[in-house]
């Protein structure tokens, strides 16, 4: 039986990368895919990044780019581009200035999805959002998912982004999303991956859940410096490590949506901290 560890939705959160990786080690994993989102949310992104070479030199791994790296390097193509120091732009604005040459080539190196290919196995299809777009997503909400799926040329799809572990049929194909490593949802915020096993009959998943220290984590975000540059949606990235719960989006938009009754119109990222904090506090987070 081969074994594929697939990891996705790392989000700078090195600490939950590393059980990972030290638990899919110990089930045997034979290779790695990585499915983006390597960076940015969680401080010291330099740190995972370290993380990932070392693994591109240890293991046989498989890397694609997400949505993530795709804003670092529009960022860099267009430095004029305007990234303040809030909560709206600020956690984009930190992760770039703390990126590398290397990083950014390493980005630019990527796709946006991939083919595994494997001598014994079907071969299958994996993207971070979706094979058009790295910021789409897979969800039985989205519209096109199902043409995405019809229009599939393998018979397993395997897709990131969604920060959700599940599989779907449609019809005789299978959509499968592997779960956030580093802002999981549900399951208490434990850190989530998963394990393709290669089989006689093809490939099976298998979802895992594991504890880390969570704390280590909060302890980075407060030494880091980042509350100050992009406060309220450091907060919110807090509370989803603690709870599984993630307000990150609708708080964003409560707070343009306020902004713009107050003021007559509204323009990220020019979102008064005031609207951010009224925004938290309906969701429940204070900060």
């Amino acid at each position: 039986m081969f074994h594929l560890a697939v990891m996705g939705d790392i989000h700078g959160n090195h600490i939950a990368l590393e059980t990972c990786i030290r638990h899919a080690l110990a089930q045997g994993a034979d290779e790695f895919l990585f499915l983006g989102d390597y960076i940015s949310d969680c401080p010291y992104p330099q740190r995972t990044m370290r993380v990932i070479y070392e693994m591109r030199r240890r293991f046989p791994c498989h890397f694609i780019r997400g949505n993530r790296e795709d804003y670092m390097l529009r960022h860099k193509a267009n430095p004029a581009e305007r990234w303040t120091y809030s909560s709206a732009s600020g956690n984009l604005r930190y992760t770039y200035e703390n990126l590398t040459d290397e990083d950014l080539d390493f980005y630019a190196g990527l796709e946006i999805q991939g083919v595994y290919a494997r001598e014994g196995y079907p071969s299958f299809r994996y993207c971070h959002g979706s094979l058009a777009s790295s910021s789409e997503l897979l969800i039985p909400e989205n519209e096109k998912t199902p043409q995405h799926m019809a229009a599939l040329d393998t018979t397993l799809l395997v897709s990131g982004h969604t920060h959700i572990q599940e599989s779907r049929k449609y019809g005789e194909k299978k959509l499968i999303h592997p779960g956030a490593v580093g802002l999981p949802w549900y399951h208490g915020g434990r850190t989530q991956y998963m394990m393709l096993h290669g089989t006689a009959q093809g490939w099976e998943e298998e979802f895992f859940q594991l504890p880390y220290d969570v704390e280590a984590v909060k302890r980075e975000f407060e030494a880091s410096g980042i509350y100050e540059k992009a406060h309220f949606w450091a907060r919110l990235a807090v509370h989803t490590l603690e709870t599984g719960d993630d307000y990150s989006t609708p708080c964003l938009q409560l707070a343009m949506k306020l902004c713009e009754e107050a003021e007559g119109s509204v323009g990220w990222p020019d979102i008064d901290e005031r609207y951010w904090q009224q925004a938290a506090e309906r969701f429940g987070i204070f900060a």
